[in-house]
């Protein structure tokens, strides 16, 4: 009987020592806690690139930045194609199969740079492309975030908050600057 009772305790006292989180874990998490905006424009481009792999161009379009579409537009009209990175529904000869998120970087107020490795399916040469990397802009747009441009072959540490700033000026919600110069609505 008293066998009994002390492996009863050894028991409970290895399950509570299993539950008990070592603080070292609890620091890492924090310190690799994404910010909202990175964590809402990786969500946005988790469907934009899920709409993609699926061919659901329509569904793509509607997560694709107002401004980017105006972009793809002029290409077409200058040049007869649609020959710009967030036009794949003019690109039948390839098709996206899987992607990865490589990294991720908050480059201002409302806008996000994603890094991600793309598997894509060649048709003309039957060949898979593995791994390939792209960064991938997103800008809040009408109270979330739109994909605005695709760099191929691009990473993250090429991609600098001051270009961003100056070649997409205009891009961001005026509502999402005005939150940035308030400050955060949540304290931390």
């Amino acid at each position: 009987m008293i066998a009994m009772a002390v492996a009863l305790l050894g028991a409970a006292s290895a399950a509570q020592s299993m539950v008990e989180q070592d603080p070292g874990e609890e620091v890492e998490s924090v310190i690799h806690e994404e910010e909202p905006g990175v964590f809402l424009a990786k969500a946005t481009l988790q469907q934009y690139l899920s709409r993609l792999v699926r061919k659901d161009w329509d569904a793509a379009k509607r997560l694709t930045h107002p401004k980017a579409m105006a972009a793809i537009a002029d290409v077409k009209k200058n040049t007869g194609e649609e020959t710009h990175g967030l036009a794949p529904w003019a690109r039948t000869q390839d098709q996206l199969k899987t992607f990865r998120f490589r990294g991720a970087r908050q480059l201002g107020p409302g806008a996000v740079a994603v890094q991600v490795g793309e598997d894509t399916y060649h048709t003309r040469e039957q060949d898979m492309s593995t791994d390939e990397t792209a960064v991938y802009l997103l800008f809040r747009a009408h109270g979330g975030f739109a994909v605005g441009d695709k760099m191929e072959g691009a990473s993250l540490s090429e991609v600098s908050a001051d270009s961003v700033r100056t070649k997409y000026r205009g891009w961001v919600d005026g509502a999402a600057l005005a939150q940035a110069r308030r400050g955060p609505s949540l304290p931390r």
